[in-house]
């Protein structure tokens, strides 16, 4: 998690505590007043989780595009590998005919 996401969290648990303590303080110690505590505490907590699943879903779609770009490298590589070995077969055979010429 970043600083944000903890800063977030803990904001909504102190308001959650912030608020129960207040209404015990008040003498408001009604079932209401806790269900409504608990409800503005885990609606804090959902907001902090859908940003950090929205943070995932824009890193994961850049490490998809990142994979990608590697993969066509790595075919890319192969390809000259591959052309790498077929001019080495071609200069072999040059130079066989360079030798039977210059015999």
């Amino acid at each position: 998690m970043n600083m944000d996401n903890i800063l977030s969290a803990a904001t909504a648990i102190g308001m959650a505590a912030g608020g129960f303590a207040s209404g015990r303080w008040t003498g408001r110690n009604s079932s209401s007043s806790v269900a409504a505590d608990t409800v503005a505490m885990l609606q804090a907590q959902v907001d902090v989780l859908e940003r950090d699943k929205e943070r995932r879903e824009v890193e994961l779609a850049d490490l998809r595009n990142r994979v990608a770009v590697l993969e066509g490298l790595v075919t890319q590589r192969a390809e000259v590998e591959e052309l790498s070995n077929r001019v080495s077969l071609v200069k072999g055979v040059v130079d066989r005919i360079a030798v039977k010429v210059a015999a």
